[in-house]
């Protein structure tokens, strides 16, 4: 896995036949690569003969010699390891965290959009970068640079947001229409935070939200409304419902 930079999407990985180079013969197929979110690099590849982890074992990414179009290979079988042999691999797999399907927040608390993709430097491991859907426009596919990642964490990804964003609303909205209606919000805040709202309706929360003395706001099972995201909103607690509705 040496020489000039080679991207892989995980698309490109899962689903490929696993190959030992010493024995010439196939030895499983990759079902899931376990991310390690403090360093953003793939630690393992979940290896399986049957299905979804049963049987499962993992491969140390160290010990890939190669991810090709139609297979992984890797030294031997002897460099695969049950999953609860491998402390490590076991603990990253009970933290859950998985980065398609989760949602893209900034460190200002704006809603941008959901993972559909991402992509490793096939040499390292490193996730580069990023593809979401945005919340604009769930047909449209924007990038994130995995240098933006603040937090790859199991219920959100947290982003740095961009500085120099245009002004979404300027060509579309009317000068008024949602600054007055975020009580003076720049158009560009009041329109991401109208886009979070939409993006909620009708979501589950998965979690109680508790108030600051500790007592139960919004319950867990309950379906987001208007009111809903308002009471959260009183009790600046709309961050927290971002991440609780699935």
């Amino acid at each position: 896995m040496k020489g000039e930079a080679i991207m892989k999407k995980s698309q490109e990985i899962i689903g490929l036949p696993v190959f030992s180079i010493v024995d010439g013969r196939k030895i499983g197929q990759v079902k899931d690569l376990v991310i390690n979110p403090e360093e953003g690099k793939l630690d393992f590849i979940l290896v399986s003969n049957g299905s979804w982890y049963v049987g499962a074992r993992v491969l140390p990414y160290k010990a890939v010699m190669g991810i090709g179009e139609h297979a992984v290979t890797t030294e031997s079988e002897h460099l695969l390891s049950n999953i609860n042999d491998t402390s490590s691999a076991n603990t990253l797999l009970q933290r859950n965290i998985e980065l398609k399907g989760n949602r893209v927040l900034t460190n200002r608390g704006n809603l941008i959009g959901v993972i559909s993709e991402y992509e490793v430097d096939e040499a390292s491991g490193k996730i580069t970068r990023l593809e979401y859907k945005t919340a604009q426009d769930e047909s449209k596919i924007d990038i994130i640079s995995a240098g933006d990642v603040l937090t790859y964490g199991t219920d959100v990804i947290f982003v740095r947001e961009r500085e120099d964003s245009p002004d979404p609303t300027s060509a579309e909205q009317p000068e008024d229409s949602a600054a007055k209606a975020s009580g003076g919000e720049t158009d560009g805040a009041a329109f991401f935070k109208q886009r979070q709202r939409q993006f909620l309706l009708g979501k589950k929360l998965v979690q109680d939200i508790k108030d600051g003395a500790g007592n139960i706001l919004i319950a867990e099972g309950t379906v987001v409304t208007e009111d809903i995201i308002n009471l959260a909103e009183q009790h600046n607690r709309f961050v927290e419902l971002s991440q609780c509705a699935k």
